[in-house]
């Protein structure tokens, strides 16, 4: 058998990755046998087994993906506008508009993210990467709003960290009761709300308009 490039064992690899995506969304993660995976992705087992171990490996890389896939799609957005509040109004547009379409897929499946957090309790590899994860998400938030506040966007006495920290947890606690109760959350609404309830006793006067007090 002839010995592939480092480039062609990475497109198996990716191939892998994304037949286990599709299957842990279909059936979640417990369901999905290795042989699934194998069946999506036109491997035999031994063919896996050269670039996995075992399933739980297949999720973390499934998850690091997804990690980096939705922290790329909300800097992207970040890009497209001029001051700190815009850029975060443009990144809950794209992140709920990529939650509603199905573009933004593993990671944030309401069902398969009960699992991960399950796994991860048992699994350190899953925890240092969900920790990876949300000290990523948290740190990038916090530093778009001390932007606002140096350009006195938003208030001076609101903490930068703990604001981060509570709309991270804002959407994954919603997440979690999406998965137990299966009622589908209205992200488009929760973000609209989240503008009105949070940004009148945040922001300073003028600020929705880019102006500042």
């Amino acid at each position: 058998m002839p010995k592939l490039k480092p480039e062609e064992l990475e497109a198996r690899r990716q191939e892998i990755i994304e037949a286990a995506r599709a299957c842990f969304l279909r059936g979640g993660f417990h369901q999905t046998t290795i042989q699934d995976i194998c069946d999506e992705a036109g491997l035999s087992k031994g063919g896996l087994y050269t670039y996995f171990k075992a399933k739980d490996e297949i999720l973390v890389a499934v998850m690091e993906q997804s990690l980096e896939v939705s922290l790329q799609r909300a800097m992207t957005a970040a890009d497209t506008a001029a001051t700190p509040l815009e850029k975060l109004d443009r990144i809950a547009v794209a992140l709920t508009e990529g939650l509603v379409s199905g573009e933004i897929a593993a990671g944030h499946s309401s069902q398969l993210f009960l699992e991960v957090w399950a796994e991860a309790s048992k699994d350190d590899r899953l925890s240092v990467l969900c920790a990876r994860g949300y000290a990523q998400w948290r740190a990038f938030l916090a530093g778009l709003l001390r932007q606002a506040q140096d350009q006195g966007q938003m208030r001076a006495d609101v903490d930068a960290d703990a604001l981060a920290a509570i709309l991270v947890s804002a959407f994954d606690g919603l997440s979690l009761q999406e998965a137990i109760t299966k009622a589908r959350i209205d992200w488009r609404l929760i973000v609209q709300t989240l503008r009105v309830a949070i940004g009148q006793g945040m922001f300073t006067q003028g600020s929705a308009s880019g102006g500042v007090r």
